[in-house]
């Protein structure tokens, strides 16, 4: 004798899965605002920290990027929402960061030579060093031409380009000149220029990714650019907030140590 099945219920809704897949993607949200404002946070207490210590002393074109960073994102964050004013105040302020970006790149430079015997390459290093960026940019920025246009944009995103690549190979300078000459890596100039190294080295991989995946890859190009600007300007907090070292000659113009 066969016998019913029995009836079975009708599947509601699963409540729980529901909820926590909400507050999963609420978290994710929060985490990426939080990601992308933190730079702000920390180029503020960057700003305190140099000023505290009076490094507007010894590194004034720094000092300047650091207060125009804050500055810039402070208009950004304002702008954000309004199309139309959030894209002129992106693209200005990006020309703003290139041309004090190449401006600590030269101070680190100085910094870098006082340390050395006197020598005639010292003065011809930063126009080779530019030479070579705008011809690796106009090399790099061939297959991009499509992407970005013929416009203004096209040409600040080449600039960007070519002040990263300066930044690339001022710390590579920077870091074999300390490992030649036995310089100590402990001073200013070398937390300066590992901050910007970084943070370029990451943008030209992600930038030429950019480039080839199209708008698929800009979020991604986003959370990481914020990401590494964070990496950066905690290791220049704590190039500024730690004590130099012994033969660091700009050591007696920093003010005192952060208690």
């Amino acid at each position: 004798m066969l016998t019913p099945d029995p009836i079975q219920p009708a599947r509601l809704p699963e409540l729980p899965s529901i909820t926590l897949a909400i507050i999963m993607y609420a978290s994710v949200i929060l985490m990426i605002t939080f990601l992308l404002y933190l730079p702000l946070w920390l180029l503020l207490l960057l700003l305190w920290i140099l000023i505290r210590r009076k490094a507007y002393n010894v590194c004034p074109w720094f000092f300047a990027y650091v207060s125009f960073g804050v500055v810039a994102s402070v208009a950004r964050f304002i702008a954000h929402g309004h199309t139309r004013p959030y894209y002129a105040t992106y693209w200005i302020t990006e020309v703003g960061y290139c041309f004090l970006g190449i401006l600590a790149m030269y101070e680190v430079l100085r910094a870098v030579f006082r340390n050395l015997p006197r020598a005639w390459w010292h003065h011809i290093t930063l126009p080779i060093i530019l030479a070579l960026s705008v011809e690796m940019t106009l090399a790099r920025t061939q297959a991009a031409a499509a992407r970005f246009g013929s416009g203004l944009d096209f040409y600040i995103v080449a600039g960007e380009v070519a002040v990263r690549f300066v930044q690339v190979l001022v710390f590579a300078g920077v870091a074999t000149l300390i490992a030649i000459f036995g310089l100590r890596w402990r001073q200013y100039f070398f937390g300066v220029a590992a901050g910007f190294g970084l943070y370029a080295t990451v943008m030209l991989l992600t930038t030429t990714r950019f480039a080839n995946k199209g708008t698929t890859f800009k979020y991604y190009w986003g959370v990481i650019s914020a990401a590494t600007y964070t990496v950066a300007t905690l290791i220049w907090i704590w190039s500024f907030a730690m004590p130099p070292g012994n033969t660091d000659p700009d050591a007696r113009v920093l003010g005192p140590l952060l208690r």
